[in-house]
């Protein structure tokens, strides 16, 4: 079940999901943060295993800052996060999909890693990529993004606590790979 409406407004001021004026009536609205990292290039002879282990700052850039506008040339993408901090509910999933303006430019805000598990509490981290033929600019602080909270079949026994909670706490989170 999908919360939306005053059931909505009044989770988010029950459980401080996150500030107020984040309630859109169907969901919560996802501002673009501050920073955010680029991938780096690879020689052409060089690729990347999944599964392997790269450390992060082999593969992408020192964090950036959007002092204006998030510039995105066709085919670019970053890895950003939200403007604000949101808290989920042990009894609740959140799932993150790209505003439709934005998504009708071809620029998708996940690479479908939208989910926001019970109990995070932290800023939500999106990939996003230009996928259009155009340069697109996204102004900080722009609405790019929704997040959905579905209401559980049950509670969770503890709050998410995965490898990326402690960055996600911070801004964007890079990849942790596993050893």
């Amino acid at each position: 079940m999908i919360v939306i409406d005053k059931n909505l407004e009044h989770l988010v001021t029950q459980y401080s999901v996150c500030e107020k004026t984040l309630f859109d009536e169907f969901s919560l609205k996802i501002q673009l943060g501050h920073t955010y990292y680029e991938p780096k290039p690879l020689p052409a002879s060089e690729s990347i295993v999944y599964g392997s282990h790269p450390a992060p700052s082999t593969v992408f850039s020192e964090q950036k800052e959007i002092r204006q506008n998030l510039v995105l040339k066709p085919g670019e993408q970053v890895i950003t996060c939200s403007k604000h901090r949101y808290k989920i509910p042990l009894d609740y999933f959140g799932f993150v999909q790209t505003k439709g303006t934005l998504a009708r430019l071809f620029v998708q805000v996940t690479c479908n890693d939208g989910q926001v598990e019970p109990g995070f509490d932290g800023y939500i981290t999106l990939e996003i990529i230009n996928m259009s033929p155009w340069t697109i600019e996204i102004p900080a602080i722009s609405d790019i993004a929704q997040l959905y909270l579905m209401k559980c079949s049950s509670t969770a026994s503890e709050p998410y606590h995965g490898r990326y909670m402690d960055a996600a706490k911070e801004g964007p989170t890079l990849a942790v790979f596993r050893k």
